[in-house]
């Protein structure tokens, strides 16, 4: 009686080629990187006003903008004005 329950591990040791790495799918990567730029014009504890920029990977401005106020303020900063909102690719 032959036994048809065997793994694959089992068939590439039988076979001598359990030395053998399987191959990995590697991943896609896109050669397009699309992003939406937030510049906002902040200001630290009442200083001069500077631009800060954030990178957001929506495609909703207002998302993004909303991101980019989120985080200057996490850092400490005061959102003075928003100065533009582009998407950009590359």
């Amino acid at each position: 009686m032959i036994d048809t329950d065997i793994s694959e591990a089992e068939m590439r040791r039988a076979f001598g080629l359990d030395h053998i790495p399987q191959k990995q799918p590697k991943p896609k990567s896109n050669p397009f990187s699309i992003y939406t730029l937030v510049e906002l014009s902040v200001r630290n504890n009442g200083g001069p006003p500077f631009r800060f920029e954030h990178r957001s990977r929506s495609i909703s401005t207002l998302t993004a903008q909303l991101e980019a106020e989120k985080t200057a303020r996490a850092k400490g900063y005061e959102v003075w004005v928003v100065l533009s909102i582009r998407q950009v690719s590359t």
